[in-house]
Parts: structure tokens; C-alpha cells; sequence
């Protein structure tokens, strides 16, 4: 997992990016995963100032936590889908959510067996469900999408 700096609308945030030549890319930022798709640079499009922003830390840099913030927590990206993503390697057990489906936090989406454990995977947040990126039976990686949804 790499950490980078970059800035969003003017703010500076410190993410994870579990594997930058995923695509989509998940990045966590406060512990919360987000499914990021990104696109090579277009010759000639942003400055060279912006690009090394983009490009990350610098060799040697070491990040420090972001500091809490003095105002409430605002959701850096707006109110769009978000992704859960799978915490370990494993096979899906069993899916208990469908496109369209309201959910609350705490709610259980699927179940992952790892290792012949079974982990019920929750929702985080209330909201609808987006899409179901998985079915059982299926293998799934670290940060692999599992459900995207919209928080309400």
C-alpha cells in the first residue's frame, strides 16, 4: 500500500492507494475506501506543478496523519457512489443485497469466507445500493470492489 498526497478542490488529503495500476483504483482516505478511476494525461492538458501533485510523495517524504479537522466532517467527494471493498482474500458465500436495495449501517451486504472463516461484510453507511459487483462463488482480492452504493 503507497500513500500519496493530493489535492481536491483546493484541499490537501493523504490516501492509500492499496494498487495504483488497478483500474478502478481504490483509495482509502480516513480509513474510508473509495473506487477511483483514473486516466493517463492528455499531452499538453495540466501544468507540470499540477502533475507532480498527482504523481505523489516524494522519495524519502514521510506523511504524517491528517490532522483532525476544527469543523465537522464534510465528505471530500460529495454525496457520490462509494465502494466497499473486500478486507481479505477469499470466496463470496453468499450475497444478501441487490441493485436498488436501501440498506442501513450495519446492515449485512455478504459474506466472505476466508481461510474457513465466514466474515459478514456491513454496510458503513445507510443508503441505496448502486450495484453488486460480486456473486457467490466468486474469488474475490484485497480492495476488489464488492458493492457500490449511494449514501442517503
Amino acid at each position: 500500500m503507497k500513500r500519496y498526497r493530493v489535492t481536491i478542490d483546493g484541499r490537501i488529503y493523504d490516501v492509500e492507494i492499496d494498487d495504483p495500476n488497478a483500474r478502478p483504483v481504490t483509495a482509502r482516505l480516513s480509513g474510508v475506501a473509495f473506487s477511483v478511476d483514473v486516466e493517463p494525461e492528455r499531452v499538453g492538458d495540466a501544468d507540470p506543478q499540477q502533475a507532480a501533485r498527482i504523481d505523489g510523495p516524494a522519495a524519502g517524504d514521510i506523511l504524517e496523519p491528517p490532522a483532525a479537522p476544527a469543523e465537522p466532517a464534510v465528505d471530500p467527494l460529495g454525496a457520490g457512489p462509494r465502494a466497499i471493498t473486500a478486507p481479505i482474500p477469499g470466496v463470496v458465500e453468499s450475497v444478501a443485497t441487490s441493485a436498488g436495495q436501501t440498506v442501513e449501517r450495519g446492515d449485512a451486504l455478504l459474506t466472505l469466507d476466508a481461510m474457513k472463516m465466514l466474515n459478514v461484510i456491513r454496510s458503513p453507511w445507510a443508503g441505496t445500493i448502486a450495484t453488486v459487483h460480486v456473486d457467490t462463488g466468486d474469488r474475490v482480492v484485497h480492495g476488489e470492489p464488492l458493492v457500490t452504493f449511494v449514501p442517503s
